[in-house]
């Protein structure tokens, strides 16, 4: 028994070196922020086990809210909650018409984006463009970052990153532990790693989801306006938007970058604000905070791509997701475990839902919980009438 411990401890020594010799040393950080928490992988209620960047909260200028919300079904209530939701919020013509939260979750309390983060980075690379800041969505990713200049990485555009169509050699995975996604979860150098991928395919034929691309388009702020991708958010949006309370975004280390590809921290309600500017056309109190120009753009599928299946890309746009419902066009947000602030703009209709558990993605590319929200608010609305 002494002499298989000896060996045992042995290999584990010999393990652990090895995958900080090998660049996996983020691993252990990992585990211990989540199988020793309880946890599988990455969860929605951890901003405090990171440094942030904090996005102050305003003086508010509340939802209209409907006293009392109109009620969901019995049987929509326990879906909602077997799925691990935290909240769940229905807003029809800027008024509350449900708000309800589970497992333990309240109104004040922040909540992980994941990739619905994206779709933020994507308005502020229209904010740099309508202030000059970056040319256009063809602008070369080069005239920002230096490394880009390199070979194939030359041809690469700002539109060729908002599109998905990098070509890059991102290893995209949400479970992997030793993908990109996971080093850039958990790891401290965020930059190597986005900086030194290399092209594996030419850039703007195949929409190709790919967490580095949005990254890079992190870094592209930041060379271009001079400021963190925090405080630029916040000066340019946030801070308009009267946020109720405040918001996080994860830093890879102490002072380090902003993960843009995830893990903003918002309550569902300011989340919510996201969408309603998305419906308002980048409008919001009568000033304008995005182009309209641009977000007509953002917002719909980018046609000229193809899926990997060699169908045409109908479903992202500019890191926005886009879906039809009964002739309805439908704008969203989507993270790793069902995170969606969703904008139906023809029905001045905003649905919210966060948690940790989705359903899996249908052969329309969109997850089938995503569509239990929209029913849901739909059959809230119908009440209604």
């Amino acid at each position: 028994m002494k002499k298989k411990l000896k060996v045992f401890s042995l290999i584990l020594i010999v393990a652990i070196l090895a995958h900080i010799l090998f660049g996996y040393g983020y691993i252990f950080k990992g585990l211990a922020f989540a199988y020793l928490r309880g946890q599988k992988g990455p969860g929605i209620n951890e901003y405090h086990l990171f440094y942030n960047h904090e996005l102050p909260a305003v003086e508010s200028l509340a939802w209209q809210d409907n006293e009392p919300n109109l009620s969901i079904s019995k049987q929509d209530s326990i879906m909602l909650d077997s799925m691990c939701s935290a909240g769940f919020l229905v807003i029809k013509n800027k008024e509350i018409i449900h708000e309800s939260y589970f497992n333990g979750f309240n109104k004040e309390m922040p909540t992980n984006s994941f990739s619905a983060a994206k779709s933020v980075v994507s308005l502020l690379i229209g904010v740099a463009i309508d202030e000059q800041k970056i040319e256009s969505v063809d602008q070369l990713v080069s005239e920002f970052l230096p490394s880009f200049k390199e070979e194939e990485k030359a041809g690469i555009t700002i539109r060729h990153l908002l599109t998905m169509s990098s070509g890059l050699s991102w290893s995209e995975s949400g479970k992997n532990p030793y993908s990109n996604n996971a080093e850039a979860y958990y790891g401290e150098h965020l930059s190597d790693l986005i900086l030194g991928q290399t092209v594996v395919a030419e850039p703007g034929k195949v929409f190709d989801y790919k967490s580095g691309d949005t990254q890079v388009l992190t870094y592209i702020l930041e060379a271009a306006t001079g400021e963190t991708l925090t405080d630029y958010f916040n000066s340019k949006i946030w801070s308009h938007l009267n946020p109720e309370h405040t918001g996080y975004w994860n830093l890879d280390k102490e002072g380090g970058d902003e993960k843009g590809f995830c893990c903003l921290y918002l309550t569902t309600r300011d989340f919510a604000r996201l969408a309603q500017l998305i419906i308002q056309k980048g409008l919001w109190n009568g000033k304008r905070l995005v182009s309209e120009n641009y977000i007509t753009k953002a917002i719909f599928p980018a046609k000229e791509l193809l899926e990997k299946d060699g169908k045409v890309n109908n479903r992202y746009g500019w890191q926005w997701w886009y879906a039809n419902y009964n002739g309805k066009d439908i704008h969203y947000g989507r993270g790793l475990l069902g995170q969606y602030y969703i904008a139906i703009p023809s029905d001045d209709l905003v649905v919210v839902r966060t948690g940790w558990k989705r359903k899996q993605v249908g052969n329309d590319g969109h997850t089938k919980d995503f569509w239990d929200c929209i029913h849901i608010a739909y059959k809230l609305i119908d009440s209604k009438q």
